[in-house]
């Protein structure tokens, strides 16, 4: 036991001193804009926070008062749709850019030893990141993030229906209604609920911060490993969207009324087409194996190469999640959802493809291994005669 715990620290620290949160270590590489991801990921981030901690102070975290001080903000304060425009744009940065970080990170292999740690960090930062989207979406107090906020809490109720099944405890313990009501803070969404999603909203950033800061003052590294003119740029490019497209106020949350559909932000509404058309019980249980499957892929993912072609399973299962993604934000987009026809036919697609994938894991590796025992077999080259 000793000798395991051993070889676990060994491990975590070889792989925190290979820690690359922001492609500091990848500066060389910018040439190729997917590697200027990590350090505008770092600078979105921190535009969100600064801009987050000056709109605090009209902020009122009431149902009474939320959406009159949005309003107050957005038309009384000086700047203030600047403001408040360059936070939402620079929440949406960070999220398009840890997103496409990841699937650069899964399509290229950077999973693998010695980033292991890498891409778990990575993983848990889009979590995180939406956690703290939907926590910040319902601060609005409209109509949209109300029902929004009001499906995604639905989604653990789902989990009842598994514990129900276990003796004893099924009967005295409801886990997903538990977990709904930790956050509701009662039986619906109220003012405990705004306060939770408040403290949420602003301790995930908070705690993040510290924890990221502490390492790089420890490290002495670099945290925006970027040149002036891509700063400038993107600065430019939120304030130019803050003013061309003023963020979203929409109308008062009213409990009364059910808006349809109901839609959130853009990272989210694929989640929402999945609940539409999965049973209650899956559709609680997919986004935590989803969550799972891309925590654990660096040990599950077992083959030698990098390359896409390499590893044909991983790579149709990245591909699958990327097209699954579009086309169900574009058809929740478009209210678009024929529930007796289409979700038998994406789990007959999702079982066919997966299927396939495997069978073309197999066969790859096993030719790999047959080309490995010839080039073993095969007798050495005659040594070249010495020159006379």
């Amino acid at each position: 036991m000793a000798r395991v715990w051993d070889n676990l620290r060994e491990w975590y620290r070889d792989r925190r001193s290979r820690l690359d949160l922001f492609d500091e270590t990848l500066v060389t590489r910018q040439a190729n804009p997917f590697y200027l991801l990590g350090p505008m990921l770092y600078y979105f981030w921190l535009v969100t926070v600064v801009s987050g901690i000056l709109l605090m102070f009209w902020y009122e975290p009431t149902p009474e008062g939320a959406y009159n001080s949005i309003l107050h903000i957005q038309h009384a304060v000086p700047l203030g749709w600047l403001i408040r425009g360059v936070h939402k744009y620079a929440a949406d940065g960070v999220i398009l850019c840890i997103i496409l970080r990841i699937y650069r990170m899964y399509f290229l292999g950077e999973y693998k030893r010695p980033g292991e740690l890498s891409w778990m960090w990575g993983f848990a930062g889009l979590v995180l990141a939406m956690i703290s989207g939907i926590t910040g979406y319902l601060l609005i107090w409209n109509q949209r993030a109300f029902w929004a906020a009001k499906t995604v809490l639905t989604v653990p109720v789902y989990f009842d229906e598994l514990t129900a099944k276990i003796p004893v405890i099924g009967e005295r313990f409801n886990l997903g209604s538990m977990i709904a009501y930790l956050f509701l803070g009662g039986p619906a969404i109220g003012a405990a609920t705004l306060t939770r999603f408040y403290a949420l909203h602003f301790g995930i950033s908070l705690v993040l911060l510290i924890v990221i800061e502490v390492f790089y003052y420890r490290t002495r590294r670099q945290r925006l490993n970027m040149s002036l003119f891509p700063i400038l740029v993107f600065s430019a490019m939120l304030v130019y969207i803050s003013w061309a497209l003023p963020a979203e106020l929409g109308r008062r949350a009213d409990p009364n009324r059910t808006p349809l559909p109901i839609l959130s932000d853009w990272y989210f509404l694929a989640l929402y087409q999945y609940v539409k058309y999965t049973p209650p019980l899956w559709a609680g249980l997919g986004p935590g194996l989803l969550i799972g499957f891309g925590m654990l892929v660096p040990f599950l993912d077992r083959s030698k190469g990098r390359r896409p072609l390499e590893r044909p399973f991983f790579f149709v299962v990245g591909l699958l999640a990327l097209i699954y993604f579009l086309v169900f934000t574009a058809l929740i987009l478009f209210n678009i959802a024929v529930i007796e026809r289409e979700p038998p036919l994406v789990l007959l697609v999702t079982t066919v493809v997966l299927s396939l994938a495997f069978v073309w894991e197999i066969r790859y590796r096993r030719r790999q291994a047959r080309a490995a025992a010839q080039a073993q077999a095969a007798p050495p080259a005659p040594a070249r005669a010495a020159a006379h």
